[in-house]
């Protein structure tokens, strides 16, 4: 016969006996008895028991002497040989010989098979009822005309029972040792099953597969991940956890044999699996820290009796190996201890749980996944270094070492360990093979970014992945650790030196406020996507003290110290005198409510948190901008800002320091204290005496006057709108700062390029005007003021006698002179300020920037900015590059600045209102924004001056001046 031939025989006959058989997927009761020759079907091969005692090549390959001993060594012969309705699944003699060799169980020969190992090995392969492979993914639903819904089952119930997989515990070193349930079997033995619900068979079919989006094409396919194993589309296979069935639905008179390729071995549940593997110990030993013992009456008694049957020794006392879950046998939640007790932390589900269920569709039709470390994984996360070490320095009670790591987790509170395994297991096995794992969540509902690189590898290549009989393990080689206990947050949520940082960055989850700070800070750093260096001022560090800024231009200047409380707002706030001068913190002056010190540890929260790009590393520069626009240095073992560079104030020195899975933290001993100066203050400072030029040009227009009489635009107007005119042309302004603050600045980061005398002598000599220039033009005029507000477009009217008109041409030139010298000193100035605070560094990316200058379009004139090494690279429009180089000692370079804004004037002010960061560079060559000349008076001087005079006097001479 041919193989089509036979396959269809076999498919004929399989689906007959499937009706005989009480429809292949139920379990069924003999309708008649086969030791009856008249009942027995003329086309029906021999039985199980016969059909492998002497084999038909043309079904089965090889022999099959080992299975059959199982047989008959367990009393089953009568069984597979005359009645019953039984699915086996066995391996022939050469799949044996590959199991002696190389197996778990460490047995080299039959005869070192215990008991408990015959009964293993013969019963998880063998099902209850007859079913033909392309039936088992079928379940019964009624809804469906044939009684049938297919592509729905991944398990069976195997026909192991309870009592053949008693294992016995001869000491109490061989049980859970991180938990006191167990600490009664102290001195002990005891008698223990690890689930009393039947073992499960898992099977892989095309039909299931299909129906489930299990992807079975292409390398990495869902399958192949998971079984190690391709799928071969044209035999339309099935497997058996990933043992593939290479002789299916032979059909014999009391069932079905499907030969698997090798000896089915039964994994385990989840639980055992991992407690076993020897590359899961520490999550198993997570795990079992909810698993406790309870008597099991039972299985005990049907033990016993079974016992008084075969005359086997009886037990006095079975217990079952169960863990406090959310969802346990039956699908009921296991929330009380052996002692009765409720039991606050709990798994989502028992992973001990042999006939594991989702809650969600058929019983059959899914399984549990877990995405668990490896144990070298587990030694990377929490040994030094790792993102998971401050929990072990906060809760291990022994250095942290390799030697002691089983003992440090143990230490870490439940509650923690609850979330830290939560995170892991999933319910759905479905729902998260390979193909889906964009789609599988974390603990905060957003996607864990699971690949398959993070799959652990076996010796082979293949992928390392556990296939239970409740469940799928995907090891991995990284931990994915809750967000809240791997975020840059995590460890001041958890040790006892960070309340004060802590509660300030939770002030808002779960809707808790008691700071009112009104930022949700805990789930910005919860962003994994991004790259955070974060430092956490330690509890100390925050009673050392913090210089408020609100109060340095008070009569009486103060610093607060931050200190945790047990009740709301949990965090307590101190002021106490302050002398600046000498540093020394004087008498207290009482304490403050969380309104009064709001803005201060917002503005603390922002300043110690940096963004990093992806992959950027700490310390590969110095210079790094703050969340807030703010600047720290970063060298060596500390981190400061501009009051701690300036020697006002003692370094932030690190204690800790943390790699976390988004980014690092680092533990520091003081608070980072802000810049204490403003641009003003530095371009002031009798210390920098190279500035008074330039300081002298930004301070030169003092009076409305000046620019009343160079346009008529700042006249005639509403009060508002003239103030704001006048002030458009100012370089400092005040703004309830420390000082004057720079006008053109507006809550950003910003570049001074502040040119020296020298500069501003080569500006100078280039044309750019003084102010005593354009004053000597002015005076020409004051006379005409009348001691008044002067419309001096009036003067220029024809109505108006006062001048003639040939006074009048020259007057309308002056003005248009000193606007345009106006004009230039301004674009000059602000062609000096730039956005973005870019400091002289190791790496220095190159950029143009723009400056505060504009065209006449209102487009932002801007700046080249390059370098490295400590040296910057600045080109204007000109096509000029001067040099700015941080290696040397007689310039100002890199100076931190800050412009604050109050609620109020500085001497009364307590809030940050907002601000201004800036980094001042002393150059000695002027900028220049012009992209045709070097010079600065080219508006005024020269032919095109000339030429607008002229044009006057011949509109003049020609009566034609009136028109204009």
């Amino acid at each position: 016969m041919n193989d089509r031939n036979l396959r269809l025989t076999k498919t004929i006959r399989g689906i007959v006996c499937a009706a005989v058989l009480c429809g292949g997927f139920t379990a069924c009761n003999d309708r008649f008895d086969l030791d009856e020759k008249e009942n027995i079907p003329t086309w029906l091969g021999n039985s199980i028991y016969e059909e492998l005692k002497n084999p038909n090549p043309e079904n089965l390959s090889g022999t099959f002497n080992n299975f059959l001993h199982l047989v008959d060594d367990l009393g089953y012969t009568n069984v597979l040989g005359k009645t019953g309705s039984k699915t086996i699944f066995p391996a022939n003699d050469e799949a044996f010989d590959r199991f002696y060799k190389n197996n778990q169980w460490g047995v080299s020969k039959y005869e070192d098979l215990s008991e408990t190992m015959k009964k293993l090995l013969l019963f998880s392969a063998m099902l209850d009822n007859a079913i033909l492979v392309e039936m088992l993914s079928n379940v019964s639903d009624a809804t469906y005309s044939s009684g049938v819904n297919p592509g729905v089952a991944l398990k069976h119930t195997t026909g192991v029972t309870v009592i053949d997989s008693i294992t016995f515990i001869p000491s109490r070193d061989e049980l859970p040792q991180n938990n006191n349930y167990w600490d009664k079997f102290a001195g002990k033995s005891m008698h223990m099953v690890m689930d009393n619900t039947r073992p499960m068979m898992v099977h892989f079919t095309a039909e299931q597969m299909i129906r489930n989006n299990v992807t079975t094409n292409g390398e990495n396919s869902d399958f192949e991940v998971v079984t190690g194993t391709p799928y071969n589309e044209d035999e339309n296979s099935a497997y058996i956890f990933r043992n593939r069935i290479i002789h299916p639905d032979v059909t014999c008179k009391n069932g079905y044999i499907h030969q698997l390729e090798d000896v089915l071995v039964p994994p385990g549940n989840l639980a055992e699996m991992l407690r076993t593997s020897g590359e899961s110990f520490y999550f198993s030993r997570m795990l079992d820290r909810f698993s406790a013992p309870f008597y099991d009456a039972a299985t005990t008694r049907n033990y016993n009796d079974a016992a008084i049957i075969t005359g086997g020794e009886q037990i006095d006392s079975i217990f079952q190996k169960r863990y406090l879950s959310q969802r346990s046998q039956n699908g009921t939640a296991l929330t009380r201890d052996p002692d009765g007790n409720i039991v606050q932390w709990l798994l989502d589900y028992d992973p001990g749980w042999n006939t594991y269920t989702s809650g969600e569709g058929d019983a059959l039709s899914d399984l549990a996944a877990m995405f668990v470390p490896t144990d070298d994984a587990m030694k990377q996360y929490f040994l030094e270094g790792g993102s998971g070490a401050f929990l072990i320095d906060q809760y291990g009670k022994l250095p942290n070492t390799v030697e002691n790591l089983a003992q440090n987790i143990d230490s870490i509170p439940i509650s923690i360990i609850q979330a830290f395994v939560r995170n892991l297991m999933k319910s759905s096995f479905i729902r998260t093979v390979p193909s889906k794992f964009g789609n599988v969540m974390d603990d905060a509902s957003d996607p864990m970014g699971l690949t398959t690189d993070d799959i652990n590898r076996n010796p082979d290549g293949t992928y390392d992945v556990k296939i239970a009989n409740n469940g799928v393990a995907y090891m991995l080689n990284k931990v994915y650790a809750p967000n809240r206990y791997v975020a840059v947050s995590a460890p001041a949520l958890l040790s006892d030196d960070m309340k004060v940082f802590n509660i300030a960055i939770n002030d808002g989850d779960n809707g808790s406020q008691p700071l009112n700070l009104g930022l949700n800070f805990y789930a910005y750093l919860l962003a994994m996507g991004a790259n955070y260096a974060f430092f956490i001022p330690t509890d100390k560090a925050f009673k050392n003290f913090y210089v408020d800024p609100t109060r340095l231009q008070n009569t009486q200047p103060r610093v607060l110290k931050f200190y945790p409380i047990a009740e709301t707002p949990y965090v307590g706030c101190s002021a106490w005198e302050y002398d600046p001068v000498n540093n020394l913190v004087l008498d207290s002056i009482g304490t403050l409510r969380p309104a009064q010190f709001k803005s201060q540890l917002i503005d603390i929260l922002n300043y110690h948190t940096i963004v990093l790009s992806e992959g950027e590393v700490m310390g590969q520069n110095k210079y790094y901008k703050t969340k807030h626009g703010g600047t720290v240095l970063f060298e060596g073992t500390q981190v400061r800002s501009g009051a701690q560079i300036d020697g006002m104030l003692a370094p932030s020195v690190f204690e800790r320091v943390y790699n976390q899975k988004n980014g690092t933290t680092y533990a520091i001993d003081n608070i980072i204290q802000a810049p204490q100066k403003s641009v003003y203050s530095v371009l002031t400072d009798s210390l920098n005496p190279q500035f008074t030029d330039f300081l002298e040009l930004c301070s030169g227009l003092s009076a409305d006057s000046l620019m009343e009489f160079a346009s008529d635009r700042m006249m005639d107007v509403n009060q508002v709108t003239r103030r704001r005119r006048m002030d458009g042309y100012l370089t400092f302004i005040s703004k309830n700062g420390l000082t004057d603050n720079v006008n053109y600045f507006n809550s950003f980061n910003y570049t001074v390029w502040a040119p020296d005398n020298d500069a501003m002598a080569k500006a100078y000599a280039n044309g750019l005007p003084h102010w005593t220039d354009i004053s000597a033009i002015y005076d020409k005029w004051a006379d005409y003021t009348d001691q008044g507000l002067v419309k001096w477009s009036t003067l220029l009217s024809d109505e108006d006698m006062t001048l003639s008109p040939y006074e009048k041409v020259l007057l309308q030139a002056d003005r248009d002179k000193v606007l345009a010298m106006i004009e230039e000193i301004n674009t000059f100035i602000r062609y000096h300020f730039q956005d973005n605070s870019i400091y002289a560094d190791n790496i220095v990316e190159s950029n143009e920037y723009a400056t505060a200058s504009a065209d006449t379009l209102g487009v932002r004139k801007k700046l080249h900015v390059s370098g490295g090494s400590g040296v910057l690279n600045v080109t204007d429009s000109r096509g000029n590059t001067i040099t700015v180089n941080a290696n040397s000692t007689d310039k100002v370079v890199n100076q931190m600045t800050r412009d604050y804004v109050f609620n109020t004037l500085a001497r009364v002010a307590s809030e940050i209102s907002t601000s201004s960061f800036a980094v001042i560079h002393q150059v000695s060559t002027p900028l220049n924004s012009h992209t045709d000349t070097d010079r600065y008076d080219g508006l005024w001087t020269g032919s095109n001056a000339r030429q607008k005079l002229s044009a006057f006097r011949r509109l003049y001479e020609n009566n034609l001046y009136k028109r204009y």
